[in-house]
């Protein structure tokens, strides 16, 4: 619980950084060398891939994990399970007012890979892009995933362990740098989406994954 806090505040202290403009040089630059970096390694013909994976962290998706999520935390403990879907919907109020309040400016048109020419296949460029909700809710439920399974599963080996949570951060990773690579968010706004994520996702873990 208190480390929640403590990232909830961190998001914050970052988001007031991110509207006074602190790291813009910062994002461009990022931005840049990632899609630099990628055209050197000659991988831009998995471009397609990058944008449908992100179909696994979009709001229809995610709606369906948290359900899913809450319905397994409610064989251990009923009422404890509604702190998920509670802290989704609280996360997601979050992530509206950063993007009505923050007024951080998205990524201009000309950084887009897959500019929209057929809705919805291709991205929407939006005028605000702080912070990153694609980012917060793959961050959201591999932190809810990954407490469950483990206090659930209390007999799973330490090597699975290993993998399930290596799973989960390629999972997180993947989302993030694909947004910044296909020109849909900067670098803010994935470390804004990464910690909001996991702020709102640790508060449920202290009682949903008890298993008393």
């Amino acid at each position: 619980m208190l480390l929640a806090i403590v990232l909830l505040g961190l998001f914050t202290l970052f988001s007031r950084q991110v509207k006074r403009g602190s790291f813009t040089s910062i994002d461009f630059d990022t931005t840049v060398r990632v899609q630099g970096a990628v055209a050197k390694l000659d991988i831009a013909r998995f471009e397609g891939f990058l944008e449908d994976i992100g179909v696994f962290a979009s709001p229809t998706v995610s709606i369906a994990g948290t359900g899913v999520l809450t319905l397994w935390a409610a064989k251990k403990r009923r009422l404890a399970a509604l702190l998920i879907p509670v802290a989704f919907v609280l996360m997601t109020i979050a992530e509206i007012y950063g993007k009505s309040v923050v007024h951080h400016p998205a990524p201009p048109f000309f950084l887009l890979k897959n500019p929209t020419t057929i809705f919805p296949t291709y991205h929407v460029w939006e005028e605000f892009s702080y912070p990153s909700g694609h980012a917060a809710r793959a961050t959201f439920l591999a932190i809810v995933f990954w407490f469950l399974a483990m206090k659930q599963f209390n007999n799973i080996t330490i090597s699975r362990k290993l993998w399930i949570g290596l799973a989960l951060g390629v999972y997180v990773g993947i989302i993030s740098l694909s947004r910044i690579y296909l020109g849909h968010h900067w670098l803010t706004d994935i470390i804004g989406g990464l910690v909001l994520g996991s702020g709102f996702a640790l508060l449920t873990t202290e009682k949903t994954s008890d298993g008393s």
